[in-house]
């Protein structure tokens, strides 16, 4: 299966690893993308180096690896706000090139609890949501580590959730600062 992973290379690392491991083909998108693919990750793994807030050039290079390493049968996005058409970029080169349904996984953080709406996406799109919240621990509490999240993700794809929290997000007041 052809994957496409944006974050993969930072807090996501753990995922993309597991999504390796399971013998999937793995395209990462990340503006240091190729010097993070070597090694271990060398083996199926399609590094994608252009930063997704430079839109043209991001859905040039999307095309070129859905025309390389075919359709994506699963994406895992993870994109800041200051990036506000990567998301329906990616969504759209996908399933224009898609030959099935295809799953998103959508990874938010806490504030989607805040602002719950989801971004539209194409009719071939099987959109899921993956929010990160905080843990809480004895008398205080702490945002989530790279490994809790990239397990929730895990968790999340195995299981193909429509939307699980990792952590808690109530009380909200409990959150860290």
């Amino acid at each position: 299966m052809h994957v496409l992973t944006i974050g993969g290379t930072g807090m996501l690392l753990g995922a993309t690893k597991w999504l390796l491991k399971q013998g999937h083909t793995v395209s990462v998108v990340s503006r240091r993308a190729e010097q993070v693919c070597r090694g271990d990750w060398a083996v199926n793994t399609h590094p994608i180096s252009v930063d997704y807030r430079h839109t043209q050039e991001l859905r040039g290079r999307i095309s070129q690896a859905l025309s390389l390493y075919g359709p994506v049968e699963l994406a895992v996005l993870w994109i800041h706000s200051d990036a506000p058409d990567a998301f329906s970029v990616i969504a759209d080169e996908v399933s224009r090139a898609a030959t099935a349904p295809w799953r998103l996984f959508h990874v938010r953080g806490s504030m989607a609890h805040v602002h719950p709406e989801s971004p539209s996406v194409p009719l071939n799109c099987r959109y899921r949501q993956v929010i990160l919240g905080f843990v809480r621990e004895t008398g205080t509490s702490r945002w989530l580590t790279h490994e809790e999240i990239s397990d929730g993700l895990v968790r999340a794809i195995t299981a193909d959730c429509e939307r699980l929290i990792v952590g808690a997000l109530e009380p909200w007041a409990d959150r860290p600062v």
